[in-house]
């Protein structure tokens, strides 16, 4: 008698309150029944496991079934469908391979044996699952269809509620019959939400600062303790500003696991929902920038040559981030010290020297001919006199306006880009689509096209999306160049008016934070500091009534003369 297992498999949590597993039970017992030779086993139950997102190596039943065929406890695999083993054109078939390998029969209700012994039985195989694959990318493309219509239209489509929102009943049922919910600000969280918006917006804190502020102020979290992935994931979503978004992260082509997808191919609703607003669309864009801002000092550290020091608010030193060694260019970095002292009355007492240091001079290094240490009370006044003279020559010129206007037509010239672009892959993508399509035909001798027509469609389609999507990935970079730099004129636009009096009422970390929005770098010399702003008015105005252009990307001030 040969020793029968059956696969019984359900692909989401739903189907496990119907009558999926049932049914496919009752189904392999009765065909096993057919079989006078055959006894049953054992049985797997694979529940809420999908077999097109999840690889053959990341289920546990699988892997288990594979152990047992190797240890040889059974003698026959029994499904009710091909596809309960998988839908992967790829890994489903080598693992009916893999089993007929090891002496395993493999048997499905409405299929018969699978076998591999022959060339045309592997062929028969590698189509059944294409096409098992097929319906599941199709079945996956209507989902998405459907939950993008929800998100763009505003709708929550389930799921956990975010944190600062609860989930309430709505009132509306959906097609299936089931009370469908919808989110409700929970203000007592939002206040918290609020309070980590401000440390990232108002001092740029990163998430790992954020979350030791908020565990040393025993505010409570989620779960446990507040860790920095939880605070980045509360600064990444766009629901805080009112806005439902969806495709936020994908499962990840090496496994099971996810990973997150670039903003720019999130879909978000179409209108703002005031009913969900924590946090307004401006700090919510801002904080973003602050964040992007961050990972890229980041990553100039890792690969930068030029020093190793990232962007902090954090510190006492105003000026870190910013400013560079004449001589050598590198990164300044913290060279402060205490100077401690003794009263006549033999009280011990110390003061803080702020000092920035070029680690290359204060290593020995012979590639720098500079200075150490330079003191930030001789530094820092002479940048403070620089920017403010910098903004009074801006409100002075009244040149503010027309920068933003031709800034503006600018970025709609490749917005416009960018979209055609866009419309330009929709369509080979769909021409791909159609290509594919025809393959079956094209098998079987049929249809207006050979195979060897076929895949030279397909390659030449294909090669034109890779050169399409890499001319697409370099314009929306371009594209967030000019937003960023139309944020920043707009920062200094901001900045204008009250800046001497509003700067010097600011804490350190908000100095710093204003600096960083004027400033590109600061180079220091014995005898010299050079600033170089991040906007220039020459990029837009050049030449203005036969004067030099206000603001140039180097401005010349001597320590001594300030």
């Amino acid at each position: 008698m040969k020793r029968v297992n059956c696969l019984y498999r359900v692909s989401s949590k739903q189907q496990l309150h119907g009558d999926d597993i049932p049914v496919q039970r009752e189904e392999c017992m009765a065909y096993l029944g057919e079989h006078t030779d055959w006894e049953f086993n054992r049985e797997y139950v694979e529940k809420a496991v999908s077999g097109f997102k999840t690889s053959v190596k990341d289920r546990d039943i699988l892997q288990e079934i594979l152990t047992d065929a190797r240890e040889k406890t059974f003698d026959v695999l029994l499904v009710f469908m091909s596809d309960r083993i998988g839908r992967k054109e790829d890994e489903s078939p080598a693992f009916v391979t893999t089993l007929n390998d090891l002496g395993i029969e493999v048997w499905s209700v409405k299929e018969g044996q699978l076998k591999t012994a022959e060339h045309v039985d592997k062929l028969m195989n590698y189509i059944r699952f294409w096409q098992a694959e097929g319906e599941s990318r199709k079945t996956s493309m209507r989902v998405k269809a459907a939950q993008e219509t929800f998100v763009r239209d505003g709708k929550f489509v389930g799921g956990k509620a975010p944190f600062g929102y609860r989930l309430e009943y709505s009132g509306a049922i959906s097609n299936h019959g089931r009370a469908l919910k919808h989110l409700v600000i929970d203000k007592e969280k939002a206040k918290i939400v609020q309070q980590i918006y401000d440390y990232a917006y108002y001092y740029h804190y990163g998430a790992l600062k954020i979350a030791k502020t908020l565990n040393e102020q025993n505010i409570q979290a989620p779960v446990d303790t507040w860790k920095a992935c939880t605070i980045s994931q509360i600064l990444q979503n766009p629901v805080y500003m009112g806005y439902i978004a969806y495709n936020r992260r994908q499962h990840s082509k090496c496994g099971g696991s996810f990973e997150r997808t670039p903003m720019e191919q999130w879909i978000m609703s179409d209108e703002q929902n005031t009913e969900l607003v924590i946090v307004s669309r401006e700090k919510w864009e801002k904080v973003q920038e602050i964040r992007e801002s961050r990972k890229k000092n980041m990553k100039d550290a890792r690969d930068d040559k030029q020093g190793k020091y990232v962007y902090t608010s954090s510190g006492q030193l105003v000026l870190m981030g910013l400013v560079y060694c004449g001589y050598c260019g590198k990164r300044l970095t913290n060279g402060s010290k205490y100077d401690y002292w003794e009263t006549k009355e033999g009280e011990r007492r110390k003061k803080f020297v702020g000092r920035y240091r070029c680690t290359q001079m204060a290593n020995g290094s012979l590639t720098c001919s500079g200075k150490a240490y330079y003191r930030a009370e001789e530094i820092e006044p002479i940048v403070y006199t620089v920017v403010t003279s910098y903004l009074n020559s801006l409100k002075e010129a009244d040149t503010y306006d027309d920068i933003l206007k031709l800034q503006e037509e600018q970025r709609i010239l490749v917005k416009h880009e960018l979209e055609q672009l866009q419309k330009e892959i929709k369509a080979i993508k769909k021409d791909i689509e159609t290509l594919e399509q025809n393959i079956p035909s094209a098998l079987r001798g049929e249809g207006n096209f050979s195979p060897v027509q076929l895949s030279a469609l397909m390659d030449k389609n294909k090669q034109q999306l890779i050169e399409l999507e890499h001319r697409l990935e370099i314009k929306n970079k371009e594209y967030k160049e000019m937003e960023c730099k139309k944020k920043d004129i707009k920062n200094i636009g901001n900045m204008i008016s009250n800046w001497g009096e509003l700067f010097m009422e600011c804490s350190i970390p908000e100095r710093k934070v204003m600096l960083s929005k004027l400033i590109e770098r600061i180079d220091v010399k014995e005898n010299d500091i050079k600033i170089k702003f991040k906007i220039s008015l020459e990029e837009y105005i050049g030449e203005k009534d036969g004067r030099k252009g206000i603001g140039s990307p180097t401005t010349l001030y001597t320590p001594c003369s300030a």
